[in-house]
């Protein structure tokens, strides 16, 4: 598994590419994983190391910013950083699996001769359509390509990908560590993610001033690198707090162990994107039978189709959330029934054993191609 970025760096991908990992060395494929030695994001260290996490090896080789400035696409191409020394490593493996929309990894593996996938977990089209050499480098790095949804394959054939060179496999989470337990605590909504703008955090405080029922809201997520969004979003929440109505509670990041006995007590859990490639958090949240309200974006609808395990709302509208939210909170039998269904959703379709099936369907696949060309 090679990805730009591992814990500490926590979200979405880093969680799907440890359990995979751990998965894959469960059922015997050796797999180790490759990443930057970074502490944040585009924040590395010119020093390697080896570590081991939940038993999987992870190799964290040194690198440089090639320029010292915000990163930006638009600038740096996706290539964000100039990697140490890797090859000696990867020589060893015979396939190598590509994680998010980083192009450094690839672009410098080029001359490695590999069986490759690339496995998206979001893209900025506009930015590749609108740059040739980053779209040409992206058709060029692996012989098959990883998408989350349909949605996000659309997309991907837009900008010029062979529709016979993509494969849908949707995320998936450990619904035997997910599941279940105790009571609902009545009137408790809970937020799981980056603190970051995308995420509309603010969207959901906002939200609370057209919430009539008195609740409980649980924040939990680390911070990104904008300390200003972060800082405004701190105030939000003093000052919903000064209101008297609402008790909102800012937890910062935490563990599995800590965030699934959240998701347990939690009456509705609430993800208001304005983009989202899959959102992990969703399908924990539905594991453990907790209904979702979240944004009509990207690839959500394709997990909460048909409203069978909780509400869309258009992003960005605080009153539309808010709507969404009350209706939960009013009605506790459809509360109760999304998410059950929720849990079977997760079981049918979303369970880690289903989709770590399918990717060794998809290292078959790609090691028999690669076999085959001179």
């Amino acid at each position: 598994m090679v990805t730009p970025s591992y814990y500490p760096i926590k979200g979405g991908a880093e969680t799907i590419i440890h359990d995979l990992s751990a998965k894959l060395n469960e059922i015997g494929i050796s797999t180790h994983i490759l990443t930057f030695n970074m502490d944040r994001k585009w924040n590395p260290r010119w020093q390697g190391k080896i570590e081991r996490d939940d038993k999987i090896t992870v190799y964290k080789i040194p690198a440089l910013n090639w320029l010292p400035m915000e990163h930006s696409n638009r600038i740096t191409l996706g290539i964000n950083l100039i990697p140490g020394r890797f090859k000696k490593i990867v020589k060893n493996y015979d396939l190598m699996h590509f994680h998010g929309g980083d192009l450094t990894f690839p672009l410098f593996s080029c001359m490695i001769r590999k069986p490759k996938l690339f496995h998206f977990h979001g893209l900025s089209w506009e930015f590749c359509r609108r740059n040739p050499m980053s779209k040409l480098i992206l058709k060029n790095i692996a012989h098959l390509y990883i998408c989350l949804t349909n949605h996000m394959k659309k997309g991907i054939i837009k900008l010029g990908m062979p529709e016979e060179k993509i494969r849908i496999l949707p995320n998936g989470v450990d619904a035997e560590f997910f599941y279940p337990a105790g009571k609902k605590e009545e009137n408790l909504v809970l937020f799981v993610g980056r603190i970051c703008p995308e995420k509309g955090v603010h969207i959901l405080l906002e939200s609370l001033a057209y919430v009539k029922t008195p609740i409980k809201l649980i924040i939990i997520g680390p911070p990104e690198w904008n300390l200003t969004y972060f800082n405004f979003l701190m105030k939000l929440i003093k000052r919903e707090n000064n209101r008297g109505k609402h008790k909102v509670l800012y937890l910062g990041a935490k563990d599995k162990e800590e965030i699934v006995e959240w998701y347990r007590k939690a009456s509705i859990f609430v993800l208001p994107s304005y983009r989202e490639g899959f959102g992990v958090v969703i399908l924990e949240a539905l594991a453990c039978e907790t209904p979702v309200i979240a944004t009509n974006v990207d690839g959500i609808p394709e997990i909460l189709h048909d409203n069978t395990c909780g509400i869309l709302v258009p992003p960005g509208t605080p009153q539309g959330l808010a709507r969404a939210i009350q209706f939960l909170l009013d009605n506790k039998d459809i509360r109760v029934k999304l998410g059950r269904q929720g849990r079977t959703i997760i079981q049918k379709r979303f369970s880690l054993n289903i989709v770590v099936s399918r990717v060794c369907k998809i290292y078959s696949e790609v090691l028999s191609k690669f076999d085959d060309k001179p």
